[in-house]
């Protein structure tokens, strides 16, 4: 089933009839081309499609969370009291806290308050709830901000007048409790 006829007289009659039986495929090859182009264009659309390659990572809106420890924590506590204390201080108010009902009768703490206000630019922010850690702690950072700033406009011995309760205000057995 050889075929009688050799490489070279094959090739021969390709010169003289000019491609012969051997004509180039130009027309499969630009159909295989744009078939291969569509296949690519194809994987790439349904890869975009179904999110299995992304451009930028973006994490899921849902699985972010922040959590800040310092809450329950009287550390943070008295991070937050000073930060507002410095806050207020910046608005120009001069406050201390303090936890409980009033000791004295009320119309006598009341003069003594508003002479304190008047004369001195301080006021005593009395919280009538119970102290808890937490907020005794807020407290106690926000009193430590406002006692030195105190001290520092009218000096030592008006802030421990005043925190004998000499000037108004809670005595030093109404601070503590």
């Amino acid at each position: 089933m050889n075929s009688a006829k050799s490489g070279r007289a094959v090739a021969l009659a390709d010169e003289l009839q000019g491609g012969g039986w051997r004509q180039p495929r130009k027309a499969i090859r630009v159909v295989a081309v744009l078939c291969a182009l569509l296949a690519a264009a194809t994987v790439f659309g349904l890869f975009d499609r179904f999110g299995i390659v992304r451009g930028e990572a973006k994490p899921q809106r849902q699985l972010i969370a922040a959590v800040d420890l310092r809450i329950g924590n009287p550390a943070g506590a008295v991070e937050r009291g000073e930060a507002k204390a410095r806050e207020d201080i910046d608005a120009g108010l001069l406050q201390l806290q303090v936890f409980g009902p009033a000791g004295a009768p009320a119309r006598a703490e009341a003069a003594r308050a508003k002479h304190l206000k008047q004369r001195y630019g301080v006021t005593w922010v009395r919280r009538e709830a119970a102290a808890t850690p937490l907020t005794q702690a807020f407290a106690d950072g926000y009193n430590r901000v406002m006692q030195a700033e105190i001290e520092r406009r009218h000096g030592r011995e008006f802030l421990d007048e005043l925190m004998r309760g000499e000037h108004g205000g809670p005595t030093r057995q109404e601070q503590t409790s």
